[in-house]
C-alpha cells in the first residue's frame, strides 16, 4: 500500500501483466518457429519441412486464437495504438485471444508440446547450440549502487514541486522512501 492507503498494484495487475508477457513470448516464439525456420541451411530443409507437418495440428489450434500477434502489437508491443497509430482499448474481449486462465493455460500446454517435438527432433542440434551460446556470455556490469536513491528522489520531487509552483499547480509529488537491500544478505 502506498502513504494514502492504496494498492499500487493487486494480483489483478499482476496476473494481467502474466497473461500479456506469455502472449508476448508466444508470439515471439512463433513467429521465430514460422520464419526463422525458414531461413535454415539447406542440410536441414527436408527434416524442417517434415517437422512442420508432424506439428501442423497443434499450429492448427493455437491459430485459433486469430487475434494473437494483433493483440501483442497493439496491446503489449505498442501499448494502445494499432498499425494507422490510433487509440486502441485494451479489451481482451474484443480480441480472439486467451481470455481466461484455463484458454491461457491451453496455449501453455500447445507450446510446451511444440518445444518438447523440437527436443526430440533436434535434441543434438539444441545441445550444440545452448553450449555455443554459452560461449557468448559478456562481462556482467558491476551492480548499480543505491546508497543516494533516497536523496535522489527527494531532489527530484523538489524540482517537480519547483515546476508546479512556476506553472500554478496546486499538487506536489509524494515520493515514498525506499528501504534499501542490506548489503549482507
Amino acid at each position: 500500500m502506498d502513504a494514502f492507503g492504496d494498492n499500487l498494484h493487486t494480483n489483478a495487475d499482476y496476473a494481467l501483466l502474466f497473461t500479456y508477457y506469455i502472449n508476448l513470448e508466444s508470439v515471439s516464439f512463433l513467429e521465430e518457429f514460422r520464419d526463422g525456420l525458414a531461413k535454415t541451411e539447406p542440410a536441414y530443409t527436408d527434416r524442417i519441412r517434415n517437422f512442420r507437418k508432424i506439428t501442423s495440428p497443434i499450429l492448427k489450434r493455437i491459430n485459433k486464437w486469430t487475434d494473437l500477434e494483433k493483440f501483442r502489437n497493439s496491446i503489449i508491443a505498442h501499448p494502445w495504438r494499432d498499425k494507422k497509430g490510433e487509440f486502441v482499448v485494451p479489451n481482451q474481449g474484443y480480441y480472439n485471444v486467451p481470455r481466461n486462465w484455463f484458454e491461457v493455460a491451453i496455449l501453455l500446454n500447445l507450446m510446451s508440446y511444440i518445444w518438447s517435438l523440437i527436443k526430440e527432433e533436434f535434441n543434438e542440434e539444441l545441445t550444440n547450440a545452448l553450449q555455443y551460446v554459452s560461449t557468448l556470455e559478456t562481462a556482467a556490469k558491476p551492480p548499480n549502487e543505491y546508497n543516494n536513491l533516497n536523496s535522489d528522489h527527494l531532489i527530484m520531487a523538489e524540482e517537480v514541486a519547483k515546476q508546479c509552483n512556476v506553472l500554478n499547480k496546486n499538487y506536489y509529488l509524494k515520493v515514498i522512501p525506499i528501504v534499501l537491500p542490506n548489503d549482507s544478505e
